[in-house]
């Protein structure tokens, strides 16, 4: 009875937790294959899904995106594709996390077009609503970013429930 009991537990919280949304990001890396050295993109693309994992730090996708612009150039598909990782949501289990992470490192992304992008956060989480509207809007239309980090300009946008990671 007490198995049947955790099994339906684990089974609700996996439910719950918005997995596998790394591979459109690593789809838009992997198409950049006509930018940089050969094979460039590919490993690339291959580092995204990582970057995206609850686990990883939150400034590790940030640092990502800038190297995507580094090795494969400033032309608008790359930083299309490195603004979508900016913006992408990070793999969260709000049954093992109580609030999502974002980047408080001012430094980071430190590609100028990347700067004043907001993350998207699970759906979940209370002022979900408010930080995923200005992460849409942030993409079109990047926040001014001076002297902040993504969650410094997050907090000035309205959104400040989450952990601030260095």
């Amino acid at each position: 009875m007490q198995t049947k009991s955790f099994l339906l537990v684990a089974l609700a919280t996996v439910s719950q937790a918005r997995f596998g949304q790394e591979g459109l990001i690593q789809g838009l890396v992997q198409a950049l294959s006509d930018f940089g050295a050969p094979g460039a993109a590919g490993t690339l693309a291959g580092q995204t899904p990582g970057v995206l994992l609850a686990g990883a730090s939150a400034c590790a996708k940030l640092e990502l995106a800038d190297e995507i612009v580094a090795e494969l150039g400033n032309d608008a598909q790359v930083i299309a594709a490195a603004a979508a990782l900016v913006a992408a949501e990070k793999n969260f289990n709000p049954g093992a996390q109580a609030i999502p992470t974002i980047c408080d490192n001012a430094a980071l992304p430190a590609t100028e077009a990347l700067r004043g992008i907001v993350p998207l956060v699970d759906p979940a989480v209370v002022g979900a609503d408010v930080q995923n509207a200005n992460s849409a809007q942030s993409l079109q239309n990047p926040f001014v970013a001076d002297g902040l980090s993504v969650g410094g300009i997050s907090i000035a946008q309205g959104f400040a429930n989450f952990t601030a990671q260095n």
